[in-house]
């Protein structure tokens, strides 16, 4: 089996947690579950037993977070007003990068190739944890139907965002939302070596990984799961 390597962020979660009457709160779920999680993570990277670690993540994603109510977070969008997720009607894909993570060569193509087939259905929000100085240049290679959003350290409202996102599931990550707020699935997004891949390849890679994911978040007799790389 390949070994994956994630970019993880490891610290203790301070933002205090929501609740509900109805259904677990997203956050409250990671504070009571998530330092038991990286005890037993940290040990299987540190005897190399990576298919353990991966194991450990999907039962925490499967068992623990899935289904629960993902929290109201509010981004800054890039030239335009602050947004609330629940202000978006549709189905959500929430992707977080640095912009000094190496995104494959294919990556943003595929996402603003998903975000043209099916921005009717859904809706996809790139959050970068930057400044908008830092991510200007980057962002501008997003198509027009990506909500392309940043948050930082200095911005007192996005401090629980980086609480419960960055510095938990670290970067790049993948969050599916579905209509209802109610969480769908984690994906970690994990760097494929690219050195001598061309685009075409590349953008099939990017394109069937966030593609594969959808079929869960979307039921739409025409949503397209049939595309397979190198097609």
């Amino acid at each position: 089996m390949k070994k994956i390597y994630f970019l993880l962020c490891f610290v203790t979660i301070s933002t205090f947690a929501s609740s509900t009457d109805t259904i677990a709160v997203f956050s409250a779920s990671v504070k009571s579950n998530f330092k038991k999680y990286v005890s037993l993570s940290n040990k299987a990277y540190t005897t190399k037993n990576y298919e353990k670690a991966e194991s450990l993540f999907d039962s925490l994603v499967e068992n623990s977070l899935k289904g629960t109510h993902f929290d109201d977070f509010s981004f800054k969008r890039l030239g335009k007003s602050r947004i609330q997720l629940s202000a978006i009607d549709k189905p959500i894909l929430l992707v977080t990068y640095s912009s000094w993570c190496i995104m494959g060569k294919g990556e943003i193509p595929a996402l603003n190739q998903i975000a043209k087939e099916y921005k009717d259905k859904m809706q996809i929000v790139v959050v970068f944890w930057n400044k908008k100085s830092e991510m200007k240049k980057i962002a501008r290679n997003f198509d027009s139907d990506i909500m392309v959003c940043y948050a930082n350290d200095t911005e007192q409202k996005d401090l629980k965002a980086i609480s419960f996102l960055k510095r938990t599931f670290g970067f790049p990550t993948s969050y599916l939302i579905d209509e209802n707020m109610e969480l769908v699935d984690i994906q970690k997004n994990f760097v494929k070596p690219e050195n001598k891949v061309n685009m075409k390849k590349s953008l099939d890679f990017y394109y069937n990984k966030f593609n594969s994911g959808l079929t869960s978040l979307i039921v739409n007799d025409g949503f397209d799961t049939t595309r397979m790389a190198g097609n």
